[in-house]
């Protein structure tokens, strides 16, 4: 953590809720200084659709006047957030990242807004991704290119890019994304930042999501504690859920990240069986591997788990995707707008037929039960989030790779959406060109609070530096 006395702006989220308590720091000037990073830093790296300062200054002025009276809704009140542009937000253009989104003023917002806001959140904006989501990285024809912070010719990882970027730049504290095949991992590996994708069902899903079970919804920031404030606020069972079984009571795990890892069984596979890693990247993970087993836990190697369930993948997000652009009637005009990439893959999905939507949830039933007899042996499955580090920024795929889909250079995240197991992200050091590598942590459903331990202890013992600006 940075030391209290520093800059207001490069504070992590417990720490000004903390100061926010004692009197020692008001949320107008949290919000005020989130605010001025964002002018200094999203020129230069583009990971804001829309900024609010008129929306966050204004929660930040009612959370104040809370604070002063001693009556705080909770430990979010007035911490400066952002919210993934793909949702609804009242009063911000829900743009999707597509030509075709719109100009208004959103008027409804789901349910974990609503839980945001009404926890005391102070909303700056929302974060870029691509055309409503639909691949790894953010970029696309209305948005323009999300750059990564370390290096801004490098992807920032998507779909939820511009989340990652503004986390890793501190502008803002807690960032809101979705995950429907990596899209809060992938950009939290490729920024350095903390990823968490919680069980299906804690935070439920928007009433209409043809994306099922794949769809998650979670954080991304800077520390694993600070995701957890994210998850105690926006957690809990609604009948807006549209499925997910979310159990009555939403503990709160902040205790438990002090606990330690003493005696936890830990699976670490370097492939799954079936992934390519990139040389660097294995060798920073065998590394963390080699620490996590000196923090007290029992690692030992696993392989094998599955086969390689992507194509069953692909047949459930595109056909995803054929059902989003088909309820969208659009215009031959229109349609022409679209992300080439994006109508594509609908294209793809609307050949499909019922068949192969039924084998493809045979091969998600047959991923569950693996991980469910790896879980009889094992609390953790330890692995690389991403086999790569970023490439080049604007480009799908990794040039000269030979690869025609996003998920084939991201072949760890997916499984994960199938089983809808917790999933985190944590950094875990660099390659060689200085770009971060991110360590995956994968746990029983609804036992988020063990992957959010280890996941910790590892973060508060080996701790990454982020960055200051954005850097050529």
């Amino acid at each position: 953590m940075t030391n209290p006395s520093g800059e207001l702006g490069e504070l992590s989220a417990v720490e000004l809720s903390g100061l926010f308590r004692s009197g020692e720091a008001s949320p107008v000037e949290a919000v005020t200084a989130a605010l001025s990073r964002i002018e200094r830093f999203n020129p230069d790296v583009n990971a804001f659709a829309h900024v609010t300062p008129e929306i966050a200054l204004a929660a930040a002025r009612e959370a104040e006047r809370r604070y002063l009276k001693g009556e705080p809704l909770g430990d979010i009140d007035g911490l400066p957030i952002t919210i993934k542009e793909l949702t609804p937000v009242i009063g911000i253009p829900q743009r999707n990242g597509s030509a075709l989104g719109s100009t208004s003023p959103a008027r409804k917002e789901p349910l974990v807004v609503r839980r945001l806001r009404g926890a005391g959140a102070a909303i700056l904006g929302t974060t870029t991704s691509p055309e409503l989501g639909w691949k790894g990285v953010t970029h696309g024809p209305a948005t323009g290119i999300t750059r990564n912070p370390w290096r801004k010719d490098r992807a920032a990882g998507g779909s939820s890019g511009g989340a990652a970027v503004a986390a890793a730049l501190n502008m803002g504290v807690l960032h809101d994304g979705s995950d429907g095949g990596g899209s809060i991992r992938i950009p939290a590996s490729f920024c350095g930042v903390v990823g968490f994708k919680p069980t299906f069902g804690w935070i439920p899903p928007a009433a209409a999501n043809p994306h099922f079970e794949l769809g998650h919804r979670g954080p991304l920031g800077r520390h694993v504690e600070d995701t957890l404030l994210y998850f105690n606020a926006a957690a809990g069972g609604s009948t807006e859920a549209m499925l997910g079984y979310c159990p009555s009571e939403v503990p709160d795990w902040r205790p438990c990240l002090a606990e330690g890892v003493q005696g936890l069984r830990v699976g670490y596979s370097r492939t799954l069986g079936y992934g390519h890693v990139d040389p660097d990247v294995a060798a920073t993970v065998d590394r963390a591997a080699e620490r996590i087993a000196g923090l007290g836990a029992i690692v030992e190697s696993v392989d094998g788990l599955f086969p390689d369930p992507h194509q069953a993948y692909l047949t459930l997000w595109w056909s995803a995707a054929a059902n989003m652009i088909r309820k969208m009637a659009l215009t031959p005009e229109q349609h022409a707008m679209l992300d080439p990439g994006l109508a594509r893959v609908a294209e793809a999905g609307r050949q499909l037929t019922a068949d192969d939507y039924i084998e493809a949830r045979l091969v998600l039933g047959e991923v569950r039960r693996a991980m469910a007899e790896f879980h009889r042996n094992y609390d953790v499955l330890m692995l690389p989030t991403m086999p790569i580090t970023a490439f080049e920024a604007g480009c799908d795929v990794p040039p000269s790779s030979g690869m025609a889909e996003w998920s084939e250079w991201s072949p760890f995240t997916y499984p994960f959406n199938m089983t809808s197991q917790p999933a985190i992200s944590v950094p875990c050091g660099f390659d060689r060109a200085g770009l971060p590598v991110g360590l995956q942590l994968v746990g029983r459903a609804y036992r988020d609070d063990v992957v959010l331990r280890l996941a910790a202890a590892y973060q508060t013992a080996y701790p990454e530096p982020l960055p200051n600006r954005p850097s050529d």
